[in-house]
């Protein structure tokens, strides 16, 4: 299963980690990872290529890891566009959820 952690801080997305593979197919022909794949990375490229936002990623494809974490000292402004994006990710990653209950969870967390 992979399971994908959403973290915010109030109304706002401010990091998230996907682990794990989904199980639904084998390594190369699994749909449900690499939808999981393309709608996370499109995020990851979207912040860090095109807003060109400092934000930490990193990836481990062997086991299936990868996270993002947005800076704290973002302005208003690249911050709403950001938070478009995350937000825009996790609504297609629901809709991945809602249809391979078996293979993703997404978890929305607060910030403590």
């Amino acid at each position: 299963m992979t399971n994908i952690t959403i973290l915010y801080d109030g109304e706002n997305v401010t990091a998230f980690k996907v682990s794990g593979h989904s199980g639904y197919g084998t390594s190369g022909n699994d749909i449900v990872c690499a939808a999981i794949s393309a709608i996370t990375q499109n995020a990851c490229v979207a912040i860090c290529e095109v807003l060109k936002i400092n934000a930490s990623v990193k990836i481990d494809e062997e086991s299936g890891f990868l996270s993002l974490v947005l800076p704290k000292n973002l302005n208003k402004e690249k911050n709403n566009q950001a938070q478009t994006i995350l937000k825009a990710m996790q609504k297609s990653l629901e809709y991945v959820q809602n249809d391979y209950k078996k293979y993703v969870k997404v978890e929305v967390q607060n910030e403590i």
